[in-house]
C-alpha cells in the first residue's frame, strides 16, 4: 500500500509597516496595526521598517549583538498567534533604529541578520534569514528591504544572491519577501536567473502587485519570491484600514509545502 504524502498549507504576509506611523497623521498606531495584521491570519509575517528607540547607555554597559535586539514595536506586535520572532537592526539614526522582522507560528530554529549595505552614506540595509521548522523539513525565510537607488540595488541583489547560494541548499524550501524598491521592475529577472525562484504575483497574475503608495497604488515595490513549494494563491490586500496604516499595502501568499 502506497504511503500518503502530507502537505502543509502555509500562509505568508509581507508588509512594510512604515515604522508604525500612519500615513496622514504621522501617529503611532501599533494597536490598530496589530489587529489588522492578526485579521489576515498569516502563519509567517515578514515585516520591514520595524522601529525601536535607542535608550541611554550607561558607562561600561554592554549591549547585545544588534541582530538580537528586540525593538518595542516588535514586542507590541507579537502575539500568542506568533510565539516565535526574529529581528535584524539595520538603519540607526539619532535616538532610534529600524530593521526587518519575522513573526512565526512555527518554531524559529535559528536566524541571522546579514548586512548588504553598499555605502555608509546611504541607509543601511540587511537580509534577515530565519530557519523555520515547518513539518519535517526546514523552511528558509528571508525578510529584506533594498535601497532607493538603482545602482545601490544592483549591488545589493548580487550580495543577496551570493548569500542565498552559500547559506541555503538548492533543494531547500525557500521564501524571500519584502520591499525591494524596484519601481523599474528589474530585480526579478536577476533573482530568477541567480536563485531559480518565482515571484508569487507574477506567477499567478503575470504581473507584480501594485503596493505603493497605499492610498493610490501605482508602483510595484513589494514582492514574494519562492522556490521548492507550490503556490496556492496570492492576494493583494486593499481597502480600510490599510489605506492609512502604512504607505505600503501588504501582500499575502499561500503555499503548499510537501
Amino acid at each position: 500500500m502506497a504511503r500518503s504524502s502530507r502537505v502543509h498549507r502555509v500562509r505568508v504576509l509581507s508588509y512594510n509597516i512604515h515604522q508604525g506611523l500612519t500615513v496622514f497623521r504621522r501617529q503611532l498606531a501599533l494597536s490598530l496595526l496589530k489587529d489588522a495584521i492578526k485579521s489576515l491570519k498569516a502563519d509567517i509575517v515578514l515585516l520591514q521598517e520595524v522601529a525601536g528607540v535607542e535608550g541611554p547607555r550607561r558607562r561600561g554597559e554592554k549591549r547585545e549583538r544588534e541582530e538580537y535586539v528586540t525593538p518595542f514595536q516588535l514586542e507590541a506586535l507579537a502575539d500568542e498567534i506568533w510565539p516565535y520572532s526574529a529581528y535584524g537592526r539595520n538603519s540607526v539614526f539619532a535616538g532610534g533604529f529600524h530593521g526587518n522582522a519575522i513573526l512565526s507560528r512555527f518554531e524559529i530554529k535559528s536566524f541571522h541578520n546579514q548586512d548588504i549595505s553598499v555605502m555608509k552614506a546611504l541607509v543601511q540595509r540587511g537580509v534577515l534569514h530565519a530557519e523555520v521548522q515547518c513539518g519535517e523539513s526546514p523552511f528558509h525565510v528571508i525578510s529584506t528591504h533594498l535601497g532607493l537607488l538603482e545602482a545601490e540595488r544592483e549591488r545589493q541583489v548580487r550580495k543577496v544572491v551570493d548569500y542565498v547560494k552559500h547559506k541555503i541548499p538548492d533543494e531547500g524550501q525557500f521564501l524571500m519577501a519584502g520591499d525591494f524598491n524596484d519601481w523599474r521592475e528589474r530585480v526579478t529577472r536577476r533573482f530568477q536567473k541567480g536563485l531559480k525562484v518565482d515571484e508569487a504575483f507574477l506567477k499567478q497574475n503575470r504581473r507584480h502587485a501594485r503596493t505603493f503608495p497605499s492610498h493610490l497604488p501605482m508602483l510595484k515595490l513589494d514582492r514574494i519570491y519562492y522556490r521548492g513549494m507550490k503556490l496556492h494563491k496570492a492576494v493583494q490586500v486593499k481597502g480600510r484600514p490599510w489605506l492609512f496604516l502604512s504607505d505600503h499595502l501588504p501582500l499575502v501568499a499561500e503555499f503548499n509545502l510537501p
